[in-house]
């Protein structure tokens, strides 16, 4: 089968930017070796210099958008419209369309072709509008959480048919030994009394830059005999990928507002292959920002590599509780998050190898090769109906959480104290009913409250 897979994002032969550009690598790579024809279509930046090779897969950066982000399609009309062209050439070839974390704007440019498509975050309106406003033939998402998301910001949109949705887990390579640890160029090496943190994400608050810093400051005050080290990646300086991060000059000065500058150390952007050997060469890694991850590949690659991670309690983060050596902790709660560090930098070595075994039966890239394969190769089926519900039933969105008597909600970062509220949802399985003359006075001044706030929503059904 030939298959156009399509990256608004630009795709680079040494540099990956993003969990979810390391996915379409390793996906278009399974599907090749697996016997299909695939070719990869991207944004073109000047870092590009004609075609190029992935794994195998022929990459062509030919589309003109942008290639920073979330801006991706702020270009000129000719920009539009030659990329449209582009498109047409690519489904023309193509027996299938994949669109990889869809935004692609441009439908009219894909009439007629039959499109799989993959969402990879639900934060940016790129991703929100497109399971909103484009049509797929079937929508490929990397957990349930993120499923159940979609499915419910379609139905509460009033849409009145969905494609289907299929959870495939992102696959996670996991050596059959704990890599030699290999600290980045130009920084030191490990001293007798270092402990050393990661923060292998982009340089952009919301990945929880601040929190990091913050409980390295902590850590280092509370074990004054050791040398707390916090390493960050910084985006090459030639590449404008992201509008989101801020230079080296703003995030030194913010390292200097919070007291870390004995503390951080940056270091340059690392390549996929360098990433085994900088996990290992850690104590601990730090995951506990507020991004919504639909994923979190970075918890899971770091224990797959031999170290424990930190991960605040939010999104699909929340899948990783039972995984033996990621730590979850109440997003925004320095002390937890500082007391997490120094546990887990004191965990054994038979919890990480648990949790490598338990990581390899989980979240093989094998069986994420197998179920894209099969979703993509496959006779699509009609789009499902999708409707609210005619009762006054409410669910607890996908996207809240119960975390002790408060409930959390991932797109406002914030807990709120609805004591009546938790207790009613605990008893009836995340169900709550809107009708005052059933409830308590203060149980329907909590529902109500929640209902405005989106943290309940009505019941939906997916026929």
């Amino acid at each position: 089968m030939r298959i156009a897979a399509i990256s608004v994002a630009p795709i680079f032969p040494n540099y990956v930017i993003g969990g979810s550009q390391k996915i379409l690598a390793d996906v278009t790579a399974g599907l090749k070796n697996s016997g299909h024809d695939v070719q990869i279509w991207c944004t073109a930046t000047e870092s590009h210099n004609g075609d190029f090779d992935v794994d195998g897969v022929a990459v062509h950066p030919e589309l003109q958008f942008r290639g920073s982000f979330p801006s991706t399609h702020q270009v000129s009309p000719v920009a539009l419209a030659r990329s449209a062209e582009t498109l047409r050439n690519a489904a023309e070839w193509a027996d299938r369309v994949y669109l990889h974390a869809d935004t692609v704007y441009l439908r009219h440019a894909l009439e007629g072709a039959e499109i799989i498509r993959s969402i990879h975050d639900y934060v940016y309106e790129e991703a929100l509008l497109s399971t909103l406003s484009l049509p797929a033939d079937v929508t490929i998402v990397p957990s349930n959480y993120l499923k159940h998301c979609i499915e419910a910001t379609v139905a509460f949109s009033g849409k009145k048919t969905i494609e289907q949705v299929e959870v495939i887990s992102n696959g996670v390579h996991v050596p059959e030994t704990t890599p030699i640890p290999t600290l980045p160029d130009g920084i030191l090496p490990r001293g007798e009394k270092d402990l050393i943190l990661l923060f292998p994400h982009r340089p952009i608050l919301t990945k929880g830059l601040d929190e990091a810093i913050r409980t390295a400051v902590e850590v280092q005050k509370i074990e004054p005999t050791r040398n707390v080290r916090l390493l960050i990646p910084a985006y090459p300086t030639n590449m404008n990928f992201d509008d989101l991060a801020g230079s080296t000059d703003e995030l030194m000065e913010l390292v200097s507002d919070l007291g870390g500058v004995d503390i951080v150390e940056f270091h340059s952007w690392l390549s996929p292959t360098e990433m085994s050997g900088y996990y290992a060469s850690g104590d601990v890694t730090l995951c506990i920002g507020s991004f919504v991850e639909s994923f979190g590949l970075v918890p899971v690659e770091s224990v797959a590599n031999g170290t424990p991670a930190v991960c605040a309690s939010v999104g699909a983060f929340r899948q990783f509780a039972d995984i033996d050596g990621i730590i979850p902790v109440p997003y925004g709660q320095i002390e937890a998050s500082t007391q997490a560090v120094l546990s887990a930098a004191g965990g054994s070595v038979d919890l990480i190898e648990s949790g490598r075994s338990q990581i390899s039966h989980t979240y093989s890239p094998e069986s994420m090769v197998e179920g894209y394969e099969s979703v993509i190769s496959r006779t699509l089926s009609e789009a499902r109906k999708i409707e609210l519900a005619a009762d006054d039933q409410l669910l607890l969105a996908p996207w809240c959480d119960i975390q002790g008597q408060e409930i959390y909600d991932d797109y406002t970062a914030t807990r709120l104290q609805y004591p009546h509220l938790v207790s009613a949802l605990k008893v009836n399985v995340g169900l709550a009913w809107s009708d005052p003359l059933l409830l308590s006075a203060s149980l329907d001044a909590e529902v109500r409250h929640a209902k405005e706030r989106g943290i309940l929503i009505p019941k939906y059904v997916i026929g």
